[in-house]
């Protein structure tokens, strides 16, 4: 009998041990990260983004890139890579770089989602930044603004520049990785997340050799629908009716005959009319500019179906359709404001020109804008221009990634089953055991 209680008590620590080692068993469970490709991973495409994100930047006007005074401020076109040096990737086995030599830049990367309206959506990213006239690894200057910060656009337009555009907070992450985070609720059936830089401080002077950011580890997670006032419950009996009871109120004397005093005519005082003085108008058209120079030649016409923006710090103010004729479209009545003007293209033309037009308005002056473009000889999955819903490089699509091994939805894994048929061979030989014992004691 005491050989028994010691082979029960054995078999029951077995299948405690078993059942610790099998992986999973009492995992937590975790929310969904919603993003492809979030940690920024090998292939990257042939302009330097990470597949499954797209680049976004913000471009100067000729005049202020003809001048570039850095202490003014402007943006250049900077430069997307793949980063691979380990000291420069916070997880897994890449980082998204961007970055200029000297020029200051405005930019990054962007991903459209499929959002539930109404759905409040948590957007975070971790970045490192260096900038400095010296050689990595030689410290970054801590003087500078990189103005790194997540983006939502609860629309998913995927233009960077919408007012309904909600941004973080601003960092500046010098020699070291740090998170910053966005929440938005989502209007549409889509949102689109942003990471974003900005090395441009009007009167100060950010202009270095190496002006670098990286982007790693993002994250794209529900935090549920967003919050309601759900009115209080109306009730189901008629309230109590509380009656007062009397009291001896004294009774107020009565009136006295005051002389009523004679109504005087006091002449309206009449607003004086002011003219608003006129605003200004801004014409915008397309052409169609066949040979790609970008200038209209005489035998070149206009193009139809492009769409154009206009915009200020805060919001568009205007926004319309090219006809195709040499009739631009027109915006009248702007106050003297800062405006940029932007052509969207549909997928089946490209720019020939540059894609965005800073002003300067003045009240009362008209100003004509003019872009170009044709119709794409070759359209590529990696093109910006015609990329709405990124295709992801070497034909991998969201099925597949998540059946590879080791993912967390992708079923029992082996050593699961290994640690399953290790308990029922024990549980066998122990019952053989027991049965034994058992029959040596009643014989």
């Amino acid at each position: 009998m005491k050989n028994l209680f010691v082979l029960t008590g054995l078999l029951a620590l077995l299948v405690t041990i078993l059942i610790t080692a099998v992986p999973g068993a009492a995992a937590p469970a975790q929310q969904t990260n919603l993003l492809r490709n979030p940690g920024f991973e090998q292939p990257f495409g042939a302009d330097g983004n990470a597949v499954d994100w797209n680049r976004w930047h913000q471009n100067s006007t000729e005049a202020q890139l003809a001048n570039r005074d850095c202490t003014a401020g402007y943006y250049v076109l900077p430069k997307w890579g793949a980063e691979t040096n380990s000291a420069l990737i916070h997880s897994g086995g890449a980082s998204q770089q961007v970055g200029n030599m000297f020029d200051t830049w405005h930019a990054g990367v962007w991903q459209n989602v499929p959002a539930t309206p109404g759905t409040t959506y948590r957007f975070t990213f971790f970045a490192r930044g260096r900038g400095s006239n010296d050689q990595f690894p030689a410290p970054s200057d801590t003087s500078l603004q990189m103005g790194v910060r997540a983006g939502i656009d609860p629309n998913g337009s995927g233009l960077w520049y919408e007012s309904d555009v909600v941004w973080g907070a601003a960092a500046s992450p010098h020699d070291q990785w740090q998170q910053v985070s966005v929440e938005a609720t989502a209007t549409g059936n889509q949102i689109t997340v942003y990471t974003a830089a900005n090395w441009v401080r009007a009167g100060t002077f950010q202009c270095r050799t190496h002006l670098d950011v990286w982007f790693d580890t993002a994250e794209l997670v529900a935090q549920g629908p967003a919050a309601t006032n759900t009115p209080p419950p109306q009730p189901t009996s008629p309230p109590v009716v509380v009656v007062p009871q009397a009291t001896n109120t004294p009774v107020p004397p009565p009136p006295t005959d005051t002389p009523a005093v004679p109504a005087t005519s006091t002449p309206i005082p009449t607003e004086t009319p002011t003219e608003t003085p006129p605003g200004a108008t801004i014409c915008v058209n397309a052409f169609n500019d066949e040979n790609g120079n970008g200038v209209q030649d005489p035998n070149e016409g206009y193009m139809a179906g492009v769409t154009f923006t206009i915009a200020n710090a805060t919001a568009i103010v205007g926004q319309a359709i090219s006809t195709g004729t040499e009739t631009p479209v027109c915006q009248e009545g702007l106050p003297p404001d800062r405006y940029q003007i932007r052509q969207v293209l549909p997928p089946r033309l490209e720019p020939t020109t540059i894609d965005y037009a800073d002003l300067e308005v003045q009240v009362g002056q008209p100003y004509g804008i003019a872009f170009g473009s044709r119709i794409r000889v070759e359209v590529t999955p990696t093109s910006e221009i015609a990329a709405v819903s990124p295709t992801p490089i070497g034909g991998q699509t969201d099925t597949d990634s998540s059946s590879s091994a080791g993912s967390p939805s992708g079923g029992i894994s082996g050593l699961a089953i290994a640690g399953i048929a290790m308990l029922v061979t024990a549980v066998v030989l122990l019952g053989a055991v027991l049965f034994v014992l058992l029959r040596r004691q009643t014989g």
